[in-house]
This record gives structure tokens, sequence and C-alpha cells, in this order.
């Protein structure tokens, strides 16, 4: 039992068992759906994930509605990594990510079929790399290094998550569309 002890070691059990337990959830989540429930996520999905990728690309257009988004949720997540049960609440957002992932990924396998797959990751790719970072900084490494948030740490996640919100309305789109158009 040292293993699980050490709160490092604790931290990583209970992200990973989170994140697990949120995508089984949401896996288990769709697959057990009616098929008048599938059709109403179809639909769903149609008018927000597929909207991402428009005929005619606006970066500045994208960049205002999905910036001030990722900033909040960064800020939400800073937040309750500083509270009290702040072990508690970054398992929850594991297992949060977990689960809107595992749905996403479902919707687009019902969809699509193998090729949902590799949508997925065209939609997550290449901001998902600065997100993941972000992610990692303030739920895992920061706790287990105890490190505290500081303006400079502050700063240095709000322009990696800043980066993630460029990629994702110059660059992502543009390369969605392109492989697209090549590849599926």
């Amino acid at each position: 039992m040292k293993y699980i002890r050490s709160k490092e070691d604790s931290l990583k059990l209970g992200l990973s068992l989170f994140l697990l337990t949120g995508s089984v959830a949401g896996t288990i989540f769709c697959n057990r759906m009616t098929a008048e429930m599938k059709q109403e996520l179809m639909i769903l999905s149609q008018s927000s994930v597929m909207q991402t990728m428009p005929e005619e690309i606006n970066s500045l257009d994208l960049l205002v509605r999905t910036l001030p988004g990722r900033i909040w949720m960064l800020t939400i997540v800073m937040l309750a990594a500083a509270t009290p049960i702040a072990h508690w609440c970054m398992c929850f957002a594991a297992g949060y990510a977990g689960l809107a992932n595992a749905v996403l990924i479902c919707v687009l396998t019902m969809e699509f079929g193998v090729k949902g797959l590799l949508r997925y990751v065209l939609l997550i790719f290449p901001q998902g790399l600065c997100y993941m970072f972000a992610g990692y900084c303030v739920l895992w490494w920061m706790p287990a290094k105890e490190k505290r948030f500081t303006v400079p740490s502050v700063l240095f996640l709000v322009t990696v998550v800043c980066i993630g919100g460029l990629l994702e309305s110059l660059i992502n789109p543009r390369f969605f569309a392109w492989f697209e158009k090549i590849f599926l």
C-alpha cells in the first residue's frame, strides 16, 4: 500500500480512475440509448460539432467564440484546484473529460464509422496538445510538486490556452478541411 500513500501516486490513481470511469460511463450511455435518443444526439452533433468546420472559415469570428470559453474553463479548473477539496475537484474534472470525449467519439463513430475516430483526432489536433499540457500542469504537476498559483504561473497557463485557442481557430479548421478533401 506504500504506492498509494504517496500524494503524487494517489493523485495519478484518482485522475486515471475517474478518467477511465467517465470514459466507460460515456460509452455505456451512448450504447444504451434508444434509436430515438441516438437520432436526437445525431441531430445535436450536426449542429454543434460539425458547425465548427464551416465551408467559409471566418477565423476571427471562431477565435472570438472559442477563446473566452477556453479561458473560462481554465479559470474554473484553477479555482477548483485552489480549494481544500482540490483532489476531488480534479478527479471530477478528469471524469467529466472522459465522459465528454467518450460521447464525442461515440457520436462520430455512429455517424462516420471507423473514419469517425480519425475525425475525432482531427477535431482535437493541434490545439488539444496545448489544452492537455495546461490540464497536465493544473491537474497533476502542480499538486504533485506542491506548487502554488503565482502570477507568472497563471500567465503561463493563460498563454498556453490562448495559443491553443489560436491553433483551434486558425490552423485546425484549415487542416481539417484539407485533410477531409484528401482522405475523407
